[in-house]
């Protein structure tokens, strides 16, 4: 009896072996997606629904509605208001950032000087606030680590990096500069040591508007701080009265993608893309003359590409677009766009497993603000 359990075992293994052997890796092949309309969400509001957001399993969406000033969450099965937190609650004007706690059973809120609020949203109350004093204007980027412990924020006047959990400030960085963009990112090295990576891109205004040290990453654990993008060729620089860069982590880590915006005298949005652990530039994608609306995002299978929506400031009212690239051989490439005829994105959030998107519409500066959950599908290309 032992010997045929034995004869068994090495035959199944002999057969799992073979099989592995036989499999072909599955190619990756770029795929648009194609945003099919779920339905709206109830409610609307005559200049903006803020900053929408997905819980971490899809059931329920928030926003900030601007003018009653109401923190609002939505069930996406139904479509139905099932909390408003109003502003004699929250003690907020408006959203600089919108997050779910990782259980979803609270919500993150960020307003400019204002402390952070952490609110449980059925039972409508705040449950705590962190005094962040970031600044007096408005938050210019944030970055949340995956585990809520750490909190990175972006001013006209610098980094704050905070520890959550103790509600205490433990670093600042970048003194006395703008910073637009902040990622933050912790994995291992490729020595399999743990590391905790911020990146940040900085804004350029008057009266320093100078190339130098624009784009970064600072590691968390060693205080050391990398500039990126100081070698590239001339060529490759923009410049104008203007420029926000933008940072995203993406393909877990590996690469650094740079997004940027350009103002007058001319008008124009593009992006780098920069290997992390190197810090060597790859290549650089010229997206014309729009500005960057959001942050993008890279979606993963089937689609494997990056949404990137964009505005075009050329005329007025300004057209909008959202634009799908991917990375090729020679650098980024546009592959599809849905432009406002079809789409007119006021504002989106896609969830992270880029199955839905949030997408506030607005047609025209006369038209009112509503919010839709589209499905994303992969698109049927002829």
């Amino acid at each position: 009896m032992k010997l045929l359990r034995k004869t068994n075992l090495c035959l199944m293994i002999l057969w799992c072996l073979a099989a592995l052997a036989w499999a072909k890796p599955e190619p990756v092949v770029p795929v648009p997606p194609d945003y099919v309309l779920d339905k709206q969400l109830e409610g609307e509001d005559p200049f903006d629904i803020a900053k929408p957001v997905f819980s971490p399993d899809n059931s329920f969406v928030a926003a900030f509605m601007h003018s009653p000033r109401v923190v609002t969450v939505w069930e996406t099965r139904t479509g139905k208001v099932v909390a408003q937190i109003a502003e004699d609650v929250h003690h907020v004007d408006g959203a600089d950032g919108l997050e779910f706690s990782t259980d979803g059973k609270q919500l993150i809120l960020l307003r400019n000087f204002l402390p952070l609020k952490v609110i449980d949203w059925k039972a409508g109350k705040v449950v705590r606030e962190i005094p962040l004093e970031a600044d007096p204007k408005k938050i210019l980027s944030y970055a949340i680590s995956p585990d809520q412990s750490l909190l990175a924020v972006g001013t006209y006047t610098g980094i704050a990096l905070w520890d959550m959990k103790a509600g205490k400030k433990l670093k600042e960085y970048l003194k006395g500069q703008a910073v637009s963009g902040l990622d933050m990112l912790i994995t291992r090295d490729k020595q399999g040591r743990p590391v905790r990576l911020l990146s940040f891109g900085r804004a350029l205004m008057p009266p320093d508007v100078t190339w130098k040290d624009i784009v970064g990453l600072i590691n968390l654990d060693s205080g050391a701080v990398t500039p990126l993008l100081n070698d590239i060729p001339s060529d490759k620089k923009v410049s104008g009265s203007m420029t926000f860069f933008f940072t995203d982590f993406e393909w877990g880590g590996g690469h650094l993608l740079v997004t940027y915006s350009v103002f007058p005298p001319s008008v124009k949005a593009g992006t780098y893309l920069i290997d992390t652990w190197t810090g060597k530039y790859l290549s650089q994608q010229d997206l014309g003359q729009f500005v960057v609306k959001y942050r993008p995002k890279y979606l993963w299978k089937p689609f494997y590409g990056f949404v990137m929506p964009t505005a075009d400031m050329t005329g007025s009212p300004y057209k909008v677009a959202t634009q799908f690239l991917v990375p090729t051989l020679t650098g980024l490439k546009v592959l599809d766009t849905v432009d406002e005829s079809k789409l007119a994105t006021y504002g989106i959030r896609i969830s992270d497993r880029y199955d839905l998107a949030a997408v506030v519409v607005k047609k025209d500066p006369s038209d009112t603000c509503k919010l839709f959950l589209y499905k994303l599908v992969p698109k049927k290309v002829l």
